[in-house]
């Protein structure tokens, strides 16, 4: 008996069993229905997952070409396309990454439109902004975290300093007379120098520009005296003797520089303060899709080329990571910039 019939989920057959019960019984009748009617609803899901991806993948940046988020993004997006076929990067910058968070967030659930964000994004701007188009924590799922990215204290040359303890007394010495740049007010970078003035009793001026080059080049320039910035603003500025950095952020030391000091090391004890970057999808993704994504990325991460190109960025690769710690160093991060926000004084409409 085993072999003469076959199940079939087209909705045809079910009918014919509602219309025939009378032929093989009506229990029967009953069992294999519901048998159908279960395989009918799991079909959608079975069939994205063995499908996924069935056209290219996007991945949306809230940043302007060549800033950090958008180069990580398009490293890990030129190794998954070596086995996913394509996918590409896309940048839709404004309003610090909510226009792009937005925009993934009312996308399609089906893994084929997904956001590599930042702690901005999910963790201050909640904060940050009166109001948001949507929640972080509700509209997305997390995917991966990929990297740790740390800030680093920096000067200008004429500063006559080469030790963050030197700096620090330096600017007690004249308050109100130095200067600070940010990538923009309620920035991580403004955050951090803010908390940094709070715990070293120090006066800095804060003056923000619209992005880590523009801040970077006003460092150069002398416009400003400091800056809290990730080291792949200014790596070649630094090797260039333009700029000196004074301390990392971590509470570890980087790989790509090695002699300098963590905050902790140069006088301001349990000083940790750095942007978690990962991968969104929109709520709803089915786990099974989630899992690919997941995959995926990982995989371009543990690639040799891509890690060394990456902590010579100056950052820390999270290779292996589940959605579910993703999802916790959200919500931890969430809670901690509650009241860093409020104590930067930032507020955006």
């Amino acid at each position: 008996m085993g072999g003469r019939y076959r199940i079939s989920t087209n909705p045809a057959s079910v009918a014919s069993l509602r219309r025939y019960p009378t032929q093989i019984g009506p229990s029967v009748t009953r069992f294999v229905v519901t048998a159908l009617s279960a395989l009918a609803i799991l079909t959608p899901t079975l069939a994205t997952s063995q499908t996924y991806p069935s056209r290219p993948v996007r991945i949306i940046v809230g940043f302007a070409p060549g800033g950090t988020p958008d180069v990580f993004a398009r490293l890990i997006a030129q190794k998954m396309s070596e086995s996913w076929g394509q996918v590409i990067v896309e940048n839709r910058q404004g309003a610090t990454g909510n226009l792009a968070a937005e925009y993934v967030a009312r996308s399609a659930p089906d893994g084929h439109t997904v956001f590599y964000s930042d702690s901005a994004n999910f963790a201050i701007n909640p904060h940050l902004f009166a109001k948001l188009p949507f929640d972080p924590l509700k509209d997305f799922a997390p995917v991966i975290l990929t990297s740790i990215l740390p800030t680093y204290v920096t000067v200008h040359p004429s500063v006559p300093v080469n030790t963050l303890a030197e700096f620090i007394a330096y600017a007690k010495e004249r308050p109100g007379k130095l200067s600070y740049a940010s990538v923009g007010s309620g920035s991580i970078h403004h955050i951090t120098t803010e908390l940094f003035k709070s715990v070293t009793g120090t006066d800095i001026l804060h003056v923000p520009y619209k992005g880590a080059g523009p801040g970077g080049q006003a460092l150069l320039a002398g416009e400003v005296q400091v800056a809290f910035l990730s080291y792949i603003s200014v790596a070649q500025h630094v090797k260039a003797g333009k700029v000196k950095i004074l301390a990392i952020s971590m509470p570890q030391r980087s790989e790509a520089l090695p002699d300098v000091p963590t905050m902790h090391e140069a006088g301001v004890p349990g000083f940790e303060m750095y942007s978690s970057l990962g991968v969104l999808a929109p709520a709803g993704t089915p786990r099974e899709v989630i899992a690919k994504l997941n995959a995926g990325v990982a995989a371009a991460l543990a690639n040799p080329d891509i890690a060394a190109r990456m902590t010579g960025f100056g950052v820390r690769t999270i290779q292996g990571g589940t959605p579910e710690q993703f999802g916790t160093v959200m919500r931890t991060e969430y809670e901690k910039f509650r009241n860093l926000v409020k104590l930067s004084g930032a507020k955006l409409e």
